[in-house]
C-alpha cells in the first residue's frame, strides 16, 4: 500500500504540473485557427489542421479596421511539401512559455495589436510567405495593416527573450504611427502599450525602474529608491548573477523565485527545487505556469520547457530597429568569442555536462546520453581551446566536465550515436594529450567498427565514418595507439561509396541515389580528409571538396534554422557539423591556401551569432553544441 500511495502522489503531482503548464499563453485573446502541433511531423498530422484560414484572416482584418490597429500574425507552422520542421511543436511551446506568458509582451499585444495565431497554408501563402524558398522559417511574426499589407516580418526566432521581443514589436509600432495611438492616458496604460517615454515623467519609482530596465539603462535603476525586484532584475540583465541572487532573495514574490531559478540554471545549480516551490506555493501565478513547463517531461523523456534547454534568455540585448531575426551579426571577433564562451560557461549543468540537446529521432530516446556526451566533449574542447578568455573559470568548468566525460554511466553502450560520443571525447583527450584515455576511446571505436569498415550513428554511413577517422588521426598524432588496419578498413569502406564523379553518397548503396555536388557539400570535405589522413587520398582532392563547400554554402545556410531535410537533401543538423569538418579539412592544406579559406570561415560564423551570444543550427541539437562548434571554427581561424 505504501508503494501505491507513493505512485499515486507522483501521478497527482505530474497532473498538477501538466495542468499549470497548459495555462501558458492563456492571457492573449488570439483569433486562432485551433491547430494543435504535434511532435514528429510529417509522420503525424497536426490536430485540427484543416480549417478555413482565409476566413479567419478576413475576420482579423475586419477587427483591425474597427480598432485601427495592426494585425500581429503569429505563425507557428508553415506546412508544405518542403517541410521546414518536424518538431515545430517544441519551438511553439518555447514561444508560449517564454514570450506569450510574459507580462510585458501580453500587455503590449492586448493593448496595441489584433492578435492572430494561425498556421500558413498553401491557400493563403501567396503574398505572405514563400515557404518553398525559405523566405519565412517558423516560428515568427507577420505584421499586417487592416488591409492585409505586410509591414514587417520577424522569423527564425531561436532566442526567446521576452523583453527583446517587446522592444522589437514597439519599434514596428513606432514605424507605423497611424496604428499606434495610446491605449489610455494613465501611466499604467502607457506602459502596457509600449509608450514608455510618455509614461516616464509621471511614473512611480517602481514604474520608472521597469521602464529604465527594459531600455537597458541600469545605472538609472540602481539610483532609484525602488523595490528589490527591479534592482535584482537589473543586475540579472547585466549578468551580475551573484549580486542579483542576493537582492532577489530579499523579495518574497513568485516572480523573484522564478528569476532565482534562472540564476540557479546559469550558475551550475539545480533549478528544480525553486520550480517545485513555485508550483506548490504559487500555482495561481504565471511564474508557476512557466516553472511547470520545465518540470513536465514529454515523449523524448526530457523536460519540455525552454529554460531547461537554454532557449529562454533573460539578459538584456539591444533590439535593432525593426529586427527581422534573433541573429546579432556584425560584432567584433573578440566580442563574439567572449559572449560565446560566457554562454557555454553558463550552460554547464550541475553534473558537469552540457545536456540541453534534445535530439532523439523517433522513436529512440535511448540515444540521448550519447548525444549529451558528444555535446559535452565538444563544449569542453571549445573551452579548452579558448581558455585564455577566462582561465580560472574555464579550469573550474573543465574539472567538473571531466568527471562527466569519464563517467561510464553517461554513455549508452551499443546505442546509436555512440560513435560520436566516443569520437568527440577522443578529440578532447587528444588535446589534453592524455594517452591512456585516448587509447581506451580508440579501442572502443575499433570495437564498434563494422566488418566492412564503417561506423554508424543511426546506420553505417560515410559521414559518421569520416568523423571517426579524423578523431583517430588526431589521437594518433597526439601519441595514441591507433592500429593502421582500422584506418585502412575505413578508407576502403569510404572508397567503395565514392561515385565516378568523386562525390560521396548518403547511403551505403553506391548507385541507388547518385550524389549531387550540392547534396555532398557536407560529406565530401570530411570524406576526402579522412582518406588523406588515412594515407589513401590526395591534398588536391581535399581542397576541391572544400571549394565545393563554398560553392553550395548558400543552400546549407538556407536550411540552417530547420530541423529536417528541408530542401529535400540538406538539413539544419548538418550545418555546424559540416562547417566544422570542412574547416578541419582546410587545415590540411598548405598555409597560403589555408589562410584564404579561414578568412571565409571566420566571416561565415561571425554573421550568425544569436542575441544571447550563442550559436544554433537545428534546435534539436541545441545551443551548447552549436556554440561549441562555432568556437572551434573561430579558434582555427584566429
Amino acid at each position: 500500500m505504501k508503494h501505491v500511495a507513493l505512485l499515486l502522489a507522483v501521478l497527482l503531482q505530474e497532473s498538477l504540473e501538466a495542468g499549470l503548464y497548459g495555462k501558458c499563453d492563456s492571457e492573449i485573446p488570439w483569433l486562432a485557427d485551433g491547430t494543435e502541433l504535434v511532435d514528429n511531423e510529417p509522420s503525424r498530422k497536426p490536430r485540427n489542421y484543416d480549417v478555413d484560414r482565409a476566413a479567419l484572416l478576413e475576420k482579423a482584418k475586419k477587427t483591425a479596421a474597427e480598432r485601427n490597429r495592426l494585425i500581429l500574425w503569429y505563425c507557428p507552422r508553415v506546412p508544405g511539401t518542403q517541410n521546414h520542421m518536424y518538431r515545430a511543436r517544441l519551438l511553439d511551446s518555447y514561444m508560449k512559455v517564454a514570450v506569450f506568458t510574459d507580462p510585458g509582451v501580453v500587455d503590449l499585444i492586448r493593448a496595441k495589436f489584433v492578435p492572430l495565431r494561425m498556421c500558413c497554408d498553401r491557400k493563403i501563402s501567396p503574398g505572405f510567405v514563400d515557404f518553398k524558398n525559405f523566405e519565412f522559417v517558423e516560428p515568427g511574426f507577420l505584421v499586417l495593416t487592416p488591409e492585409g499589407k505586410v509591414v514587417h516580418k520577424l522569423d527564425r526566432i531561436r532566442t526567446f527573450n521576452a523583453d527583446w521581443i517587446r522592444a522589437a514589436l514597439i519599434s514596428v509600432l513606432q514605424a507605423n504611427a497611424p496604428y499606434n495611438a495610446p491605449a489610455g492616458g494613465s501611466v499604467e496604460d502607457l506602459i502596457k502599450g509600449g509608450d514608455d517615454d510618455a509614461a516616464l515623467p509621471k511614473a512611480s519609482a517602481d514604474q520608472k525602474a521597469l521602464i529604465h530596465r527594459r531600455a537597458g539603462r541600469f545605472k538609472e535603476v540602481h539610483a532609484l529608491e525602488c523595490a528589490p525586484l527591479q534592482k535584482g532584475l537589473a543586475l540579472l540583465n547585466e549578468r551580475r548573477l551573484d549580486e542579483a541572487r542576493r537582492v532577489l532573495e530579499l523579495e518574497n514574490s513568485a516572480e523573484a523565485v522564478y528569476y532565482l531559478s534562472v540564476i540557479d540554471s546559469r550558475t551550475g545549480k539545480d533549478p528544480e527545487p525553486r520550480w517545485k516551490e513555485l508550483v506548490r506555493k504559487h500555482p495561481e501565478t504565471r511564474w508557476a505556469w512557466r516553472a511547470a513547463a520545465n518540470l513536465v517531461r514529454v515523449e523524448d523523456t526530457l523536460r519540455d520547457g525552454p529554460m531547461a534547454h537554454l532557449f529562454e534568455d533573460f539578459f538584456w540585448a539591444p533590439a535593432a530597429d525593426r529586427p527581422t531575426t534573433t541573429r546579432r551579426a556584425g560584432e567584433h571577433f573578440d566580442g563574439t568569442v567572449r559572449r560565446a564562451v560566457e554562454f557555454l560557461l553558463g550552460a554547464q549543468g550541475p553534473h558537469g555536462g552540457w545536456d540541453d540537446a534534445r535530439y532523439a529521432y523517433w522513436f529512440d530516446p535511448g540515444i540521448v546520453p550519447n548525444v549529451h556526451m558528444a555535446a559535452t566533449a565538444l563544449s569542453s574542447l571549445a573551452l579548452l581551446e579558448w581558455r585564455d578568455v577566462a582561465a580560472a573559470r574555464v579550469d573550474g568548468a573543465l574539472e567538473r566536465a571531466e568527471k562527466y566525460l569519464l563517467d561510464p554511466a553517461r554513455i549508452a553502450r551499443g546505442k546509436n550515436e555512440e560513435c560520436y560520443a566516443e569520437a568527440y571525447r577522443l578529440l578532447y583527450f587528444s588535446r589534453r594529450k592524455d594517452v591512456p584515455r585516448m587509447n581506451r576511446s580508440a579501442a572502443r571505436l575499433a570495437a564498434i567498427q563494422d566488418a566492412k569498415g564503417f561506423w554508424a550513428d543511426e546506420y553505417p554511413n560515410p559521414f559518421a565514418t569520416a568523423a571517426v577517422v579524423h578523431s583517430l588521426a588526431e589521437a594518433r598524432k597526439a601519441g595514441a595507439d591507433v592500429p593502421e588496419a582500422i584506418l585502412a578498413r575505413a578508407c576502403a569502406a569510404l572508397k567503395s561509396l565514392q561515385a565516378d564523379s568523386g562525390r560521396f553518397g548518403y547511403w551505403l548503396q553506391k548507385d541507388a541515389f547518385p550524389p549531387h555536388e550540392a547534396d555532398a557539400v557536407v560529406r565530401d570535405p570530411m570524406c576526402e580528409l579522412a582518406l588523406y589522413e588515412g594515407g589513401q587520398g590526395k591534398r588536391e582532392r581535399v581542397e576541391a571538396a572544400v571549394e565545393n563547400y563554398w560553392k553550395h554554402l548558400r543552400r546549407l545556410e538556407a536550411v540552417r534554422a530547420c530541423d529536417y531535410h528541408s530542401d529535400g537533401l540538406l538539413a539544419g543538423f548538418f550545418y555546424f557539423y559540416g562547417t566544422f569538418h570542412a574547416c578541419e579539412a582546410a587545415r590540411a592544406l598548405e598555409e597560403l591556401r589555408r589562410r584564404g579559406h579561414f578568412d571565409r570561415f571566420r566571416a561565415q560564423v561571425l554573421s550568425i551569432p544569436e542575441i544571447d551570444g550563442s550559436f544554433v543550427d537545428s534546435h534539436e541539437l541545441g545551443k551548447s553544441y552549436g556554440t561549441a562548434m562555432a568556437l572551434l571554427v573561430l579558434g582555427r581561424t584566429r
